[in-house]
């Protein structure tokens, strides 16, 4: 990670409410830690997240489980964007808004996921992120790519996270509505656990890991 004297400035772009505490929540807190200032934007609330729940009220239960677990990570500044749940697009307007985004704040480090992630929404994600990079002015910025749904084949980065391993599950298990769904908590502490064994030694025994955007 970044080490400095100053505050990095560190952006996430999140498809829904959890990807982000999933897939770099251990690593958002070690940012937190060294006092780097963290800004996460949800492209979506994730409003069809809950089968036989109304879509509105979905997206407001989701929006505000990303806000505690925001909490306990420790990062104010959040932005829900609220595009389609399951039909992100890579869009000029959309594009052009994470493009005017980075121009006007900056980041040192962007988190999005991995192009080959296997939901639509993470795929489209990043290529959104691409394309807004290549039309930004901004050209030295490290990105680093998470995996959610599906393991990362290329691994350009490895955070130990292994103190930072309970609030991040914690913030997890923040989105009640998912846990429920699925044990999200359970299979991201044994993903780290894995990672932490194979590609942190001599580290700790959790780690998240990351591919760098070519």
């Amino acid at each position: 990670m970044v080490r400095a004297n100053f505050k990095t400035r560190v952006l996430v772009i999140s498809p829904h409410p959890d990807d982000e505490v999933i897939g770099c929540g251990g690593t958002l807190r070690r940012h937190i830690e060294n006092s780097d200032v963290v800004q996460v934007i949800f492209l979506t609330s994730g409003e069809n997240g809950v089968r036989g729940q109304p879509p509105d009220e979905t997206a407001r239960r989701r929006e505000t489980e990303a806000a505690k677990a925001a909490r306990i990570i420790g990062y104010r500044h959040i932005e829900f964007w609220r595009e389609p749940d399951g039909a992100v697009r890579s869009t000029r307007v959309l594009v052009n808004r994470l493009r005017k985004k980075v121009n006007e704040w900056r980041p040192q480090i962007l988190y999005l996921p991995h192009e080959a992630e296997m939901h639509p929404d993470h795929r489209a994600a990043a290529r959104i992120a691409r394309r807004a990079l290549t039309a930004s002015m901004l050209r030295k910025i490290e990105t680093r790519m998470y995996e959610v749904w599906t393991p990362l084949q290329q691994i350009d980065h490895v955070e130990d996270i292994s103190k930072q391993i309970e609030v991040k599950i914690a913030a997890i298990r923040a989105h009640r509505s998912q846990c429920k769904i699925m044990r999200f908590d359970e299979a991201a502490r044994g993903l780290s656990r894995y990672r932490g064994e194979m590609h942190s030694w001599p580290g700790g025994p959790h780690s998240e890991v990351f591919k760098a955007m070519q």
